[in-house]
């Protein structure tokens, strides 16, 4: 596990180990004591596999710590700094997440993650440390003044608690 790339000071973009032979290739995503020393102690305590069609898109979540790669497909991922004493407090940094290179994406408790699948059959890996407190844990309307989320594509496929969640003043 490398780290390639620092935004915001915390969230991080990270490349697994990737063995090949004769075989193909394993790809090492999870490491247990290799992802402790790297993201701060992170502790997985739920896994997701999320299949979506080309424009599907997760409006802004603020709540635990996540690790999100693609393992199939392409898609954008959003960082949104969402602490208020922060520099960059509602900016937000994208990076291309693609199955065909693999990298992970560190989302610490605390900012906010979006993501629009740009392929069909977008196959993501979404893995939790839910021991960060839920209750903190809300949808940030994605136009919210001073945030303003671009979308690569017009029709997007859109939860209703995505669409209609609250500004973030």
């Amino acid at each position: 596990m490398r780290i390639a790339e620092t935004v915001f000071d915390k969230c991080l973009v990270l490349e697994p180990t990737v063995r090949e032979d004769i075989r193909g290739s394993m790809e090492v995503f999870y490491n247990d004591p290799e992802i402790k020393d790297v993201l701060n102690g992170f502790e997985l305590t739920e896994q997701r596999i999320y299949k979506m069609p080309a424009n599907t898109f997760f409006g802004i979540h603020k709540g635990p710590s996540k690790l999100i790669s693609i393992i199939q497909g392409k898609g954008l991922d959003y960082l949104i700094d969402l602490r208020k004493d922060s520099e960059t407090y509602k900016q937000y940094k994208t990076v291309e997440l693609s199955g065909d290179v693999p990298k992970l994406v560190y989302v610490p408790a605390g900012f906010g993650h979006a993501f629009i699948a740009l392929e069909d059959n977008t196959i993501q890996a979404f893995a939790l440390d839910t021991k960060a407190p839920y209750e903190n844990s809300r949808s940030i309307n994605y136009r919210s003044p001073g945030i303003e989320l671009k979308l690569p594509v017009d029709n997007v496929l859109m939860a209703d608690y995505d669409r209609n969640a609250k500004m973030l003043e």
